[in-house]
């Protein structure tokens, strides 16, 4: 398995600890890396979903929207002009966003019973939103 540092492997080892030992489920497990290109968009649909998004360019965009019991983002931006966006709806949600450049905006959305989420900006214009609640 691969996994990007302090995003990817934090955001599974929540995943393993709130799946607990339940049956077996199905798992989406996603690994983006991009130097330069289009944004990304990503739709997870599983029981398990997780998603690690490393980005490096002049303008970095990422939108991930997971549906699923479980659901776990991890995404770091490198660039002048970074974008995130994550829509979570499950029972567990854990989300975290890190963005470096001249300016960042991110936006966090989730609904479910235990949600987690943190963002860390280091920009000179920096806009952040985080909404959570609870059935």
């Amino acid at each position: 398995m691969k996994c990007i540092p302090g995003v990817a492997c934090v955001a599974l080892l929540a995943l393993g600890c709130a799946a607990g030992p339940a049956g077996a489920q199905s798992m989406d497990m996603k690994t983006i890396v991009s130097i330069g290109g289009p944004p990304v968009v990503l739709n997870q649909n599983s029981q398990l979903n997780a998603a690690g998004v490393f980005m490096i360019g002049g303008s970095t965009s990422a939108t991930v929207v997971q549906n699923g019991t479980n659901n776990a983002t991890g995404i770091l931006q490198f660039g002048g002009t970074n974008s995130a966006s994550v829509g979570q709806v499950g029972v567990n949600n854990f989300a975290f966003v890190g963005q470096t450049g001249q300016s960042a905006t991110s936006m966090v959305s989730q609904l479910g019973t235990m949600n987690t989420g943190a963002i860390a900006q280091f920009g000179a214009v920096n806009s952040s939103t985080v909404i959570q609640t609870s059935p």
